[in-house]
């Protein structure tokens, strides 16, 4: 009985529930979770109108406070209608038809209040004609808040959608974005001959590829001959190919102006601040030669790998720009054109800074002397009163190798002293310009701690270290070029080690 009784009280309680369901199902508003108001299902889109790219024929740009931009297609070229002669980027111009073929809505709203959503004043219109005469318009008005896209209107009826951010962007452009950007042609840097940086109207750097007879050092052809008077040569390290690279490899900004009639407004009508340089491209029946080892190890990068010198002249087609910089933009950039064009351009100021800081010091071969020993004919060392002369001449050994053969004060270095020999030349190849001399400094003597003349196959180079501060540094005189410093101690070590060679017994092989 009892059980009997539990049994009815469950199905009575099953059956209010069952009825409690069905009112809410029915009293109760539909969720629109499913479904959007305009009963389009979520992710779902709305074909608005089609227009295929091949059948464009113009496109116009329009709305309140933006300038307007008018496209015609003339062939199968594009061209602005108030800048004809103007070249267009054709990708971009392209990218403008890519979300025509359709143009899909993702909403369309049940309502025709122009007003409320931004369209009584569009902010941005897109006139499209095609080649059957036909217009169609894209009309953008205010976005939508919280989830993002635009208001807009479409196609033959008044209807109102929303379309993706997407859409709005590919037509939200300036006019010269769609001018194509002068660019310089690829340059190679084997093939530099000259770079050039004048501030304020002065040269502040030049660098060039100078002949055999002029080089600075041995392994180098680059030579940096401004600002200083003397030449100094080209750093070996990747310094140098960084340095290169600021000027093979100019980047535009925005274009500001095509065909500026003005180029005070922008400071580019007398530049006092320019780069300069100079390249060849290779004539039309020149092969270049396979790469070979340089026989200089020490150099292997940087301004080492110029290959001017090495193409006839002949072959060569001369080739040189002229970039001019002007003011600073509002942003903190600078506005740029090349020598005779008419394009005003931004350029980054990390980009000209680069350029117009490039500097001697930085750039220069700090090396002291980097030529390696077996490289050169002998040297001739000044220490006070000693002096020490070494000379290199070459012969074959058992095997028909080649190999050097030292003397010293004219007695032959044995082959078990070489090493123990060529530890204080190796000590000086390592001394390099750690500062700037300073004329103000006045050093206690005049006279050279050390003097080292160098004989290359074709010329003496000639090295005096001399007293300066007297704690800290000596300043080094290299033919004449005297600006430097080098580390005062790590020169006393190299004049210790030269000075022992006389004491190296070279009877005991």
């Amino acid at each position: 009985m009892a059980k009997g009784k539990k049994r009815a009280l469950t199905l009575i309680a099953l059956c209010v529930l069952m009825a409690a369901a069905v009112c809410l199902y029915v009293f109760l508003p539909e969720n629109e979770s499913d479904e959007d108001k305009d009963g389009t299902a979520d992710g779902e889109t709305i074909e608005v109108m089609k227009v295929a790219s091949d059948q464009i024929s113009s496109v116009r740009i329009s709305g309140e406070g933006r300038e307007e931009i008018s496209l015609v297609r003339e062939g199968e070229e594009w061209r602005l209608s108030d800048l004809s002669k103007a070249p267009l980027a054709k990708e971009t111009v392209e990218g403008l038809f890519a979300n025509l073929d359709p143009v899909k809505a993702t909403q369309r709203l049940d309502t025709t209040e122009l007003a409320e959503y931004g369209l009584d004043h569009p902010q941005m219109i897109v006139t499209i004609g095609t080649s059957d005469g036909a217009e169609h318009e894209l009309k953008f008005g205010e976005t939508v808040p919280a989830a993002g896209g635009v208001y807009g209107m479409g196609g033959d009826g008044n209807e109102i959608y929303t379309f993706e951010d997407s859409l709005f962007t590919s037509f939200d452009i300036e006019k010269n974005s769609l001018i194509e950007k002068e660019e310089l042609a690829e340059i190679n840097v084997d093939y530099l001959t000259s770079i050039s940086v004048y501030q304020d109207g002065k040269e502040t750097f030049l660098a060039e590829v100078v002949s055999d007879d002029k080089k600075v050092d041995a392994y180098t052809n680059w030579v940096i001959s401004k600002p200083y008077k003397k030449r100094l040569a080209g750093s070996s390290t990747e310094d140098w190919s960084t340095m290169q690279g600021y000027f093979t490899n100019v980047t535009f900004g925005d274009l500001v102006e095509y065909g500026c009639k003005d180029m005070g407004k922008y400071g580019l009508d007398k530049p006092s601040s320019y780069a300069e340089v100079n390249y060849f491209e290779l004539k039309d029946g020149y092969e270049v030669p396979e790469e070979t080892a340089s026989p200089n190890s020490s150099a292997q990068t940087g301004a080492s790998q110029n290959k001017a010198n090495t193409v006839p002249d002949e072959y060569k087609d001369a080739k040189h720009y002229r970039l001019l910089f002007g003011k600073k933009t509002a942003d903190g950039d600078y506005y740029v054109c090349m020598d005779g064009s008419a394009q005003v351009y931004t350029m980054t100021a990390q980009s000209v800074e680069n350029i117009l800081g490039v500097d001697a010091y930085t750039y220069m071969d700090h090396c002291v002397y980097s030529t390696l020993a077996t490289d050169i004919t002998g040297y001739d060392v000044t220490i006070g009163k000693k002096k020490i002369s070494v000379s290199r001449t070459t012969e074959q050994d058992e095997g028909g190798n080649e190999k050097n053969v030292w003397t010293l004060n004219g007695t032959r270095v044995p082959d078990s002293k070489e090493e123990e020999f060529l530890t204080p030349y190796s000590k000086q190849y390592l001394l390099e310009f750690t500062a700037a001399a300073k004329d103000s400094v006045k050093p206690d003597s005049k006279e050279p701690v050390m003097t080292i003349v160098f004989h290359e196959e074709k010329r003496d180079v000639t090295v005096r270290y001399l007293p300066y501060d007297g704690t800290n540094f000596y300043r080094v005189d290299k033919d004449g070029m005297d600006y430097f410093l080098v580390d005062k101690r790590s020169v006393d070590d190299v004049v210790t080690a030269f000075g022992s060679l006389p004491e190296l017994d070279l009877n005991q092989g």
